[in-house]
């Protein structure tokens, strides 16, 4: 009698427990899906005009090359202050705020003394998570490159390419394909480094693979901080 009474309330603990199972599943793919675009919601306030444009350094003298996409470098803002929730990976410092991957590309550049270059289009995307979201979905697994505002002369003095970006649902944002396809890498060691912690590297290596066939591309790195950067790309033994 006892076993037959004990079954229902087992099931009850299994209905309960496949509830919450699934109740977390939902929160930790909302949560992805939050931080692939906004992963600091809690930066301050800051004026647009406080906001890098994207730092570049290009001599020609190393044979390392740091390019990097930055939505904070790429996007509208509006009137008045903005912090994390409507700019992004938004991190402030010394009164300026930085995107996550110039970050990432900065630290690169510290260990590397390799040239830096932003990769930045000429239609700026919008200003809103939305509008940002909805435009590279429109924009994924299409042919739309986006027209760039900076150039390199050559990236014939190159050896090798660190390629800094966000994975924005497991892909390339479009600018980063542009800028692939606007030079030829053939024979150049690419490392791909993306700021999406939940993410991993998504099937950036593939895409980049794809439009660099003749390139030798690196497993890389899905970043977590500036020293992790910077300790990996000594492990590849990339440091100056």
């Amino acid at each position: 009698m006892d076993s037959e009474k004990s079954k229902p309330q087992n099931r009850r603990r299994v209905v309960a427990t496949v509830i919450i199972g699934i109740f977390i599943v939902i929160a930790a793919a909302g949560a992805v899906f939050y931080c692939t675009f906004f992963p600091n919601p809690l930066a301050k306030s800051i004026s647009p005009n406080q906001i890098s444009e994207g730092t570049i350094s290009v001599t020609g003298e190393s044979d390392v090359l740091i390019a990097y996409f930055s939505l904070t470098n790429n996007r509208e803002y509006p009137s008045g202050e903005v912090d994390a929730v409507s700019s992004a990976s938004l991190k402030i410092r010394d009164g300026t705020g930085y995107g996550h991957a110039e970050l990432l590309a900065i630290a690169a550049q510290e260990t590397t003394g390799g040239d830096l270059f932003p990769i930045k289009v000429n239609d700026l995307y919008p200003d809103t998570y939305g509008g940002a979201f909805d435009r590279h979905h429109s924009e994924m697994g299409s042919p739309i490159r986006p027209a760039l505002m900076e150039h390199l002369e050559t990236v014939d003095c190159y050896d090798t390419v660190i390629l800094i970006y966000p994975n924005w649902l497991s892909s390339l944002p479009q600018p980063v394909l542009t800028f692939l396809e606007e030079y030829d890498f053939a024979g150049k060691n690419i490392v791909p480094i993306a700021t999406s912690q939940a993410l991993g590297l998504g099937s950036g290596p593939e895409q980049i693979k794809s439009v660099c066939p003749d390139a030798v591309v690196a497993e890389g790195l899905s970043a977590r901080s500036e020293d992790g950067v910077k300790d990996f790309l000594i492990e590849m033994e990339l440091q100056q």
